[in-house]
């Protein structure tokens, strides 16, 4: 059986694997890949007290980590398992204060290019499904000696 352009460039078990083995990430931060097909993640992080900050709402620095974590499973579904691709840079917007729930992102490439791979994330809480409680745009950068992708959206 062979793959179809529209396969992922890597599946959700390696990609997991490298974040276990390349990461340094809490217990409670306990995720799960949804879905990974190429060009588009979607992520879900367990609800964790740890994450709750005064006030009752998710803190930032989940929000941005569960976006990066996302973007990063994105990008790697277009170029395959390039543990040497970082984060070149991210605007993240906060737009509501998201109950203490479980949370679901999706990234969606825009583009990718020689040097540079560019996404768009949403994160929704689990029970509020229809309203989007941070958005987050991003690229990561490709290693020289990464193959060569296509320059325009998967």
């Amino acid at each position: 059986m062979t793959n179809s352009p529209s396969d992922p460039a890597i599946d959700a078990q390696r990609f997991a694997t490298l974040v276990h083995e390349g990461l340094v990430i809490p217990p409670s931060f306990r995720w799960r890949v949804l879905r990974l097909a190429r060009g588009l993640a979607e992520v879900e992080l367990e609800d964790d007290p740890a994450f709750v900050r005064p006030g009752g709402t998710i803190s930032g620095p989940t929000l941005f980590t569960l976006a990066d974590l996302t973007l990063w499973a994105a990008v790697l579904s277009v170029i395959g398992p390039q543990p040497l691709a970082v984060t070149a840079e991210m605007a993240i917007h906060f737009l509501r204060r998201p109950k203490p729930d479980a949370l679901v992102a999706r990234c969606e490439v825009l583009k990718a290019g020689r040097r540079l791979v560019h996404g768009d994330v949403r994160i929704v809480s689990r029970g509020e499904p229809e309203r989007v409680v941070c958005h987050a745009t991003g690229s990561y950068a490709v290693p020289d000696d990464g193959p060569a992708v296509r320059s325009s959206a998967p």
